[in-house]
Parts: C-alpha cells; structure tokens; sequence
C-alpha cells in the first residue's frame, strides 16, 4: 500500500488507504494490552524501508503543501515504525534499522530547513512544524542514532532557531532533542544556558501545581534532566532559583514516585556535582530527611527510586569521606572494573568475555546497573587497578556513569577511556576526566586491534605500578633498593613523585608563601603554575582556584597565554588539571571562606576536605 502512493505530501486519499496507513497505525499506537515484542518488531521489519523510500522520494519543500490525510499517515505510521517497543527494556539491538532511521532522519532534518522561514501565525504551518519536531524527538530516543544526528548540518542551529515559535508543545519538543544533541561547546558558542534554564524553570512553576498539565510537567522534567548535565546549566538552574521547586518534588508526597520524583532524584544527583547545590541540599533538614525515608520504604525493592536515593546520600553525606581515605595498599581485589552504561552493554559484555579470556580478574556490573548500590560501585572501584570508563552519548548523559567515573578520578584510579560510538568525541565534565589520556576506540578498530591495544595499555600500566611497590616496599623496609632491586624506570620514578604528599596545613587558607611553594613542586608543577604564583600565600592562591571554578576553560587559556608571554613556556592542559584535582583537598567550605576573609583560621577542623 505504501508503494502506490505518489511522490508528494498533498495527495489527497480514499478510505481504504487512510484505514490502512493511518487508522490502524493509530490503533497500534495505542493498544491497551501488554504489546507482544516480536510481533511488534515485525511491523518495522516489514514497513520501515518501503516508508522511508517514499519519504526520501518527496522533495523535502514538499512537506509545505502537506494535506491533512498525509500529515496523519506521517505521524501515525512514524511512531509505530520508529518507535514500535521501548528498545531500553528489551534485550534487542535496533541495529538493522539503523540504515533506514539515517535516511529518515536526516530527510526529516531537510522537512525541517524547508519549512523553517515560514510563518508561524499560519495554523497548518504550526500544525507541520509540529510534528516535524515531534519526530526529530522521536530518532534522538535511539541512543545509536545520536551521533550521527550531530553531523547533521545545520541541525542544532535549525532547532535553536525553532524556540521562538510561541507553542508549548513545539518548543517543549526542540528543548528535548537540544538536551540530547547540544554539547558544552554548542551551549557555550550557540545557545543561551541563560535561556535554556528560564524556559525551563517556566515550563516548572507553570505546571507544577496544575492537574491538567502533568504530562508537559513530566515532559519538561525528562528535558530538565538532559540539560543537567551541562556546568552552565547547573549554575543558572541555581541563579535562576529553581533548586526549591525540584526539592518540593522530592518532599511533598502528591508527586508521582516514579514519573516525578525518580527524575527529580537524578537532576538532584547531577547538581550535586555543583558545591553551591550540593551545599543548598544538604542545608535542607525537611529535604534529607525526606529521601532518607524514601531508602527505608524502597530497600524491599532494588528500584530505580532507590539507586537514585542512595546515590544522591551517598554524593551529599559519604562520597567526601571516603576520597580522603586514601590508601597505598597495592592489593587489589580486581585487576579491572568496567564502567559503562547500559546502552553499550553488548560491546562491554565483549569486551569483558575477552579479560576473563586472558586472565584478568574483572569486576563488572552485569545487572545493567541496576542491582548495585552506590556503596558497591565505590568498593569495586576503590579495589581495581584500573578502571575502564565507556565513553558514549549515554555514558555522559548518565548521572550514575558520571558518579562512578568522579569517583574514580578523585580515587586517583588509573582511567583507560574506550570509544563505544562512531562520531563520539567527550566534552564536558568526561572530557576533563579524560583529559590527556590515550584512548581506545573499538569502533574505528576492528574488535581485536582495539583489544590488543587495550591489553597493551593494561599490561604497562600494571608492570609500572609493580615497579613503584617494589621500590616502596624496599625504602619501607629501610633496605638500599640499589643492592636488590635496578635502578626503577624513569616512569616509576616519576609515579613516585607524583603520589608524594607534602606535609601542609590541612586548611589552604593557613598557607603560607612556602607551604604554595611547597605544594607546586610536589605535584610536579614548578616549571609552569609555580612560576605564576611565586609571591601567593594561602589566600591569593584561594581567590585564584575560585576564578578558576568560575570559568575553567577561560582561566586555563589566560594562564597559559601569562605563562608563555612571561616565561615562555607552554602549560599543558593535564598540569592545569592537576593543580584543580590536588587543591580541592586543602579547599574550605562555603562557611569557612567567609570566616577566613575576616580572621584566621585557628582550627583545622573549619576546613571539611572536599
């Protein structure tokens, strides 16, 4: 049936067509009953590439003409063929379509450009923009699809332009496709956080208490919590005082526990990334009092409620604590622990088989992440060697992957980055933690060269961290290393430099001029940083790291722009990253900050370790 229509969208039909092509897609839309996966499965299998060769087909200027039979065949039969099932429930790739959801998606992108500079007072017009944006939605719920719709030309900034049509539901749409497709470069360069958090927050207070509106206030939370991700947005959506509407969702109990409060837990979860939120809710008796209760009434059920819950107690009352429990110890339970996000399961399963396969002792989550606790994860990591962290859309966009990997980078663990998608390079707060680091792409690799290079990487490192226990153990034992042990390499050396501590104040504020000098050349920056910051005591160096967590990108290119006006010398990005990671130790709370400008601080004790 669908290849006899016509090359154009304003053709009109008859009623077996329109029953056919419209009127049962609707039904299948909206079946009642448990849907049968396989059956359901059948229907793209069948339809998908004779739809998206006549779609294709239509010149893309076509869409303005659309006629109302048409625009209903194009809703209806793209839901059921682009989103039959909810892929993330089911254990099945959506791979073989893939092909078809390309062309689809980038024609849907050229419906889009067509139509763009029409007026939006037209309501036909409102009507095709509408669902064309719909359906752009729509492929962003294909996680596979995702990078490729980022290569779409001129796609981000079609969808920006977009969110001046005053319609709710057109802009609630392009707000969460822009969740997913903008990175923190996009947002810097081409968007407005400023913009995005106000539309958002509107979105909130609007329809908060409104019974009507609860599917748009789900609709604008599950939009909330791509955007989270993002630092500028994290700091306008605080600005911009939206923390007391997300908390009244978590303690009133007329919200829906798993549509409201569990996507609330996780925009918490991800704020609390943020020293200001994260210092707001923990302020909050009624707050923390509220999710502790939720622990003790979801323990009986290992529930995404529950993961939230333990997560965020464990980022706001345990996570600090257990940082600054640093050990030497080299025994290590598990060679491995593979964090990744259950989007990439079927690669990491691989990739996991093949470490087992060579000996490796691998700890890995094989419940997809949901049957480990928070507790879990940090022991898993805190007894790896080596952790490996798969990079994806959906490992970012991951509060839990980004907690297990924060984690992991304040442990000081030895972070392999792998590559699980094609086009996918990390930003933000990955490509921090990644900063500096080789990666391993098993996607432009054949699997085999990229797990030999990955073994490779394991093996050295492991070899390299055998070496520094081995001089350790030796100068513990007050013994000369020269009669046993050779001379340890020049990259065993240099571990052992880096994991020296100095003895300083354990508050920076009580600094001396020495104690910042000293703390330089510890963490082996005295040929870059050191020589910014010859005449700071504990104070200017404060004020500076504050600068710096104020714009990190910014400050990093202004301190190295000094540092090679000045000194002509070059300041690596992983030095710039290192004086960040290590000061955060000797940083005071909020509170302490405000005393100390006033008088010194007497107590180590004001100074609670970050």
């Amino acid at each position: 049936m669908i290849k006899t229509l016509e090359n154009n969208f304003s053709q009109n039909l008859n009623y077996d067509r329109i029953l056919l092509l419209s009127t049962c897609p609707l039904y299948l839309k909206w079946y009642p009953t448990n849907r049968d996966i396989d059956l359901f499965l059948q229907i793209p299998r069948i339809l998908l590439s004779p739809f998206t060769q006549w779609i294709i087909s239509c010149p893309s200027n076509s869409i303005i003409y659309c006629s109302k039979d048409i625009g209903k065949i194009l809703r209806h039969l793209n839901h059921i063929l682009v989103r039959p099932i909810e892929w993330e429930n089911v254990n099945i790739s959506n791979q073989e379509f893939y092909n078809d959801y390309c062309k689809l998606v980038s024609h849907w992108s050229s419906f889009l450009s067509s139509i763009l500079n029409y007026s939006s007072d037209d309501s036909n017009i409102i009507l095709i923009k509408r669902f064309i944006v719909q359906h752009l939605y729509d492929f962003t719920l294909h996680t596979n699809l995702l990078n490729f719709m980022k290569t779409i030309p001129n796609l981000i900034s079609m969808l920006l332009q977009m969110t001046d049509v005053q319609q709710d539901e057109i802009q609630l749409n392009i707000y969460r496709c822009l969740g997913k497709l903008m990175s923190e470069a996009d947002i810097k360069t081409i968007a407005s956080p400023s913009k995005i958090t106000n539309v958002h927050v509107k979105f909130l207070t609007n329809t908060i208490d409104d019974s009507k509106k609860k599917e748009r206030f789900y609709g604008i939370l599950q939009s909330l919590k791509n955007f989270v991700q993002h630092d500028q947005v994290k700091i306008e959506l605080i600005k911009q005082n939206a923390l007391p509407l997300l908390i009244r969702c978590i303690i009133e109990t007329d919200f829906d526990l798993i549509r409201v409060k569990g996507i609330v837990l996780e925009i918490l979860l991800a704020l609390s990334f943020n020293n200001d939120a994260s210092l707001i809710l923990r302020q909050n008796k009624n707050f923390m009092t509220s999710i502790r209760n939720l622990v003790d009434n979801t323990k009986s059920n290992k529930s995404n409620i529950q993961r939230a819950v333990e997560a965020l107690l464990w980022k706001l009352e345990k996570e600090t604590e257990a940082v600054t429990k640093l050990t030497n110890s080299k025994l290590y339970k598990y060679d491995i622990m593979i964090s990744y996000s259950h989007s990439d399961q079927q690669l990491c399963y691989q990739i996991h088989e093949r470490l087992v396969q060579d000996g490796f002792s691998v700890w890995i989550d094989r419940d997809n992440m949901h049957g480990a606790t928070m507790i879990a994860m940090a022991e898993a990591i805190e007894n790896s060697e080596v952790v490996l962290i798969c990079m994806s859309d959906a490992y970012k966009q991951s509060v839990y992957c980004q907690s297990e990997a924060h984690y992991a980078f304040e442990r000081r663990c030895h972070l392999i980055p792998l590559i699980m998608k094609s086009y996918y390079k990390p930003d933000g707060w990955l490509g921090i933690i990644v900063s500096g680091k080789i990666y391993v792409d098993f996607v432009k690799l054949e699997f085999v060269l990229a797990y030999e290079k990955l073994k490779k990487e394991i093996n050295q490192y492991h070899k390299l961290n055998m070496s520094y226990s081995m001089v350790k153990s030796k100068e513990n034992n007050h013994q000369d290393t020269s009669s046993t042990v050779s001379k340890p390499s020049e990259e065993a050396s240099a571990l052992i430099r880096r994991r020296s501590i100095a003895e300083l104040p354990p508050c920076i504020t009580q600094w001396t001029n020495q104690d910042v000098k000293s703390f330089f050349l510890t963490n082996g920056l005295d040929n870059t940083l050191l020589l910014l910051c010859t005449r700071l005591d504990g104070h200017r160096l404060l004020q500076l790291y504050e600068i710096c967590m104020i714009n990190r990108e910014s400050m990093y290119q202004s301190l190295k722009g000094e540092l090679a006006n000045i000194h002509h010398r070059t300041l690596p990005i992983s030095d710039y990253l290192t004086f960040l990671h290590e000061i955060k130790r000797y940083i005071p709370l909020t509170d302490a900050i405000s005393q100390s400008t006033s008088s010194p601080l007497s107590s180590p004790t004001m100074c609670k370790l970050m």
